[in-house]
């Protein structure tokens, strides 16, 4: 581990701790160079994830796992979580110099201040080499101290409500270290909010675009299944009808009675449905894009689809032919496909291609690419990717890199496709041989009946630009980021590799410098297969779950209603993430009955869909996933405003407005009086503060935060204390006090003929001093007990039962504790 250490030493990995902060870190009068190490980031070298670093991070794990079940009856407080872990050597001399202390600012010191208040045991690891001494620092006048040896091998768990320390190497020696921390402070807004309160409506909501200059997509356009001719129609069908676009096998296409084999008796087909969306694929407009019909006719109707879908697409990015045959443009032209169903019925001798001086470009499906720019006269790059599934996704990524690169001129927009047809039953009996497809022929995504995919057709383009993302110009959204990966060697070829989707993940996040709980919505590859779902969601639990979210991730998958599109499934995906933050909206998983047992959510705050939800404010990100079966994976991000409908998210009430300003707000002012952080002061909130304790908090025009704390000794609980509802009218119900337990009230609620009844409770016939639950027509007996203050009838819980049901409410108050409970006679 010191030779881990001194390598990281040699990179000039570490550094040293601001002045204020050693204390804190370091112990009293502690000086040392330090880093902190993530063992589980995907940025780590990996030649400390090989070390035994590793297994001494996983120690400190399990060491937090034992005592958080033990810490909160015999220690008094519980274990919520622990720091990284933080490697320590002592300066040399003549390295004061080459380490100067950190700068710092009220950002900087505000967490420090919080995490050192949450701090409640200090875990030391001395590894050596050399030695040391140990001083244990009472907290308390008349404890005595402790000396200790500070050996190598050995480990210190202190307890800092009891004990500082003094810690001195006697030579070059390495300390491992971790604080085991309690919860941090949560509070919530009790009272409604005062002032000006216009200057909270006028602000944006949601988190904002991605940093620098912007990716941006400028025009879409889709034939996908549903009959979804644009992207207003695929919007409508998967989002607003929840369709399911799957047929059987239509006859324009082939005769599948012949194939069609349920019990594998003859190595037919087991299946007979799939999403065909696109009609008449035999039909092609040949004269506009200047194509003789002798060409035309041995074309591949994938070539014919992307002409006309680019085009689509390009015309509503701004580009028209005519402009383009007068001056050609730099844009770029990429198509994501992975098989070619018309040479394969050229092979089994279905069709003839047609030859001549055309036959070689008929299929070839580098020219599905070309021939488009060929046509249009464009002069960016042209090529076509195959990567299976994720071809179509790692078309967007390429794109984008081709966007970002000027040095040579550079691209003023590019065009992405992704496409699959199905024109062949060839492919239907081979997946079937293997058993890839689904029996009943549905992608079940996330259900627990999932045994395979449906197979499913369409063809999808997108036009992107580098620019400022601007909807009043025609701005849809922005690519916020994008990344593309493999798996190497794992299981076998085809398996799903979680670690790396993760680091495809994390690399966007990166990327977009986001946060796990910024990113509002996953659009999963979700096939509907029994291993491939269960590996997505882990790998996105891993990623999402880094830090707590207070609203659940939403989980989508397009495959439900559109079926696996194989080559273009990727821009598919992509193409639905647009759409759900242009909309703020979560479109619904079809055919999700109940979740797939393999999946596991144990501490994953997410929500699969089973209907559609609007997101939690007007802006957000939705990621989308892609995964071929040889292993190369791709993720990108998509970031939008709502601009398509006139829903808002909240913007009206002052509260959520309120918490959304005040979440933006800049740090608080420290002060900062010496190296003690007891002896700090803030204007924020009280890093010392306790459950109850009360708040007013102003925020003045320019954001800016002041918390000041409530003088609870000021406020008039009450004395005697009342029922006020539906049941008497809202006319003051006196209630009786327990003989046996101090601060319990009860009093009895008969349910009358509308099945419920409303309540609260007054305190001395005093309209300022009710007592309610934190949110409207509560129904929850857990929810947040607020008071004393004037509350509207409206702010009031709810009990239901028959008429004629009597319940007994109890209500418990001393002070800030206070609770309300009911229960049927």
């Amino acid at each position: 581990m010191v030779s881990v250490a001194q390598q990281l030493d040699d990179n000039e990995q570490f550094s040293r701790l601001a002045i204020e902060f050693e204390r804190g870190y370091l112990g009293d009068e502690g000086n040392a160079k330090t880093v902190h190490v993530g063992l589980d980031a995907s940025d780590t070298p990996d030649f400390i994830k090989r070390s035994p670093l590793k297994t001494m991070d996983n120690n400190f794990g399990q060491l937090c796992s034992m005592l958080s079940k033990y810490s909160e009856e015999n220690l008094g407080f519980e274990i919520y979580s622990r720091t990284e872990m933080l490697l320590r050597m002592p300066l040399a001399d003549g390295e004061e110099d080459k380490y100067p202390p950190a700068d710092i600012d009220d950002g900087d010191a505000e967490g420090f201040m919080h995490l050192m208040y949450r701090r409640r045991l200090t875990v030391l690891q001395f590894v050596g080499p050399a030695g040391g001494s140990l001083k244990l620092l009472p907290m308390k006048e008349g404890d005595q101290e402790i000396d200790l040896a500070a050996d190598p091998h050995t480990m210190l768990v202190m307890l800092n409500s009891r004990y500082e320390y003094s810690y001195s190497p006697s030579g070059k020696a390495l300390a491992l270290q971790t604080f085991m921390l309690a919860e941090p402070a949560i509070y919530c807004l009790e009272d409604e909010v005062q002032g000006n309160v216009e200057n909270l409506t006028g602000q944006s909501t949601g988190p904002p675009p991605p940093p620098g200059e912007h990716c941006t997509i400028e025009s879409m356009y889709c034939r996908y299944g549903m009959q979804a001719d644009g992207r207003h129609q695929f919007w409508q069908g998967a989002a607003k009808a929840s369709c399911d676009g799957l047929t059987e096998v239509p006859v324009t296409r082939w005769d599948h009675g012949p194939y069609f084999d349920p019990d594998q008796q003859f190595g037919g087909s087991y299946t007979r449905h799939g999403c065909f969306g696109i009609e008449g694929v035999d039909l092609f407009d040949c004269k506009f894009f200047e194509i003789s019909p002798m060409e035309a006719k041995g074309m591949d109707p994938c070539q014919r689809q992307v002409m006309e879908v680019s085009y689509m697409a390009l015309l509503e990015g701004g580009y028209d032919k005519r402009s383009l045959q007068r001056e050609a443009q730099h844009i770029g032209h990429f198509v994501g496909i992975d098989k070619d169903d018309w040479m394969c019925m050229g092979a089994a001798g279905m069709l003839d291609c047609g030859g001549g001086a055309h036959g070689a470009a008929a299929a070839a499906n580098a020219i599905t690419s070309n021939r488009f720019s060929y046509s249009m006269n464009l002069k960016g790059a042209s090529m076509t990717i195959d990567t299976a599934c994720s071809s179509s996704l790692v078309c967007t990524h390429v794109s984008k890199l081709h966007l970002r690169f000027k040095d040579y001129e550079p691209m003023p927009a590019s065009i992405v496709n992704g496409l699959n047809l199905m024109l062949f039953p060839g492919p239907f009996v081979g997946c079937c041989a293997a058993g890839m497809l689904s029996h009943d022929g549905r992608c079940f995504t996330f259900n627990s009946t999932a045994d395979g995919y449906a197979r499913g057709e369409l063809c999808g383009a997108l036009c992107f630009k580098l620019k400022q993302f601007d909807p009043s110009s025609g701005s849809i959204c922005c690519l916020a980021g994008s990344q593309s990966n493999q798996d190497g060697r794992s299981a076998s070829l085809t398996a799903p590799n979680g670690p790396a989707q993760e680091k495809c993940i994390k690399a966007v996040l990166r990327e977009c410098k986001l946060t796990p709980t910024e990113v509002d919505c996953i659009e999963c590859h979700g096939t509907g297969t029994a291993l491939g779902d269960p590996i997505e969601v882990g790998s996105f639990r891993k990623v999402m779950s880094a830090t707590p979210r207070k609203e659940p991730l939403v989980i989508t998958s397009s495959k439900s209603n559109i079926a696996h599109g194989e080559g273009g499934a990727g821009l598919a995906g992509f193409f639905k993430c647009c759409l759900q933050v242009s909309n703020c909206e979560g479109s619904a998983n079809v055919h999700l009955k109940v979740r797939n047992p393999h999946l596991d959510m144990e501490g994953f705050p997410c929500q699969i869909l089973s209907e559609s939800v609007a997101m939690r404010e007007d802006a957000a990100y939705s990621g989308v996933s892609s995964f071929g079966f040889g292993g190369t994976n791709a993720h990108a991000e998509a970031w939008g405003k709502n601009i398509m409908n006139s829903r808002g998210c909240m913007v009206s009430d002052p509260v959520k407005l309120f918490e959304r300003k005040l979440a933006k707000a800049p740090p608080a002012e420290i002060t900062m009086n010496g190296d003690d952080v007891r002896d700090w002061e803030t204007t924020g909130l009280d890093p010392a503060g306790q459950i109850g304790d009360r708040y007013m908090i102003e925020l003045d025009e320019d954001g800016v935060a002041t918390w000041e704390k409530v003088d609870e000794e000021l406020v008039d609980w009450g004395d005697d204390f009342s029922l006020q509802g539906t049941f008497n009218n809202w006319e003051a119900e006196a209630m009786d006090r327990s003989d046996s337990i101090l601060g319990l009230w009860v009093g009895e609620i008969t349910v009358g003929s509308t099945g419920s009844e409303h309540f609260q409770i007054i305190a001395d016939n005093d309209d300022e001093k009710v007592y309610c639950p934190d949110r409207p027509n509560c129904t929850s007996k857990v929810s947040q007990v607020q008071g004393p203050k004037t509350a509207a009838k409206e702010k009031s819980w709810v009990i239901r039962g028959a008429p004629g049901d009597k319940f007994k409410i109890e209500f418990f108050q001393q002070e800030k504790r206070r609770s309300v409970l009911w229960m049927k006679l």
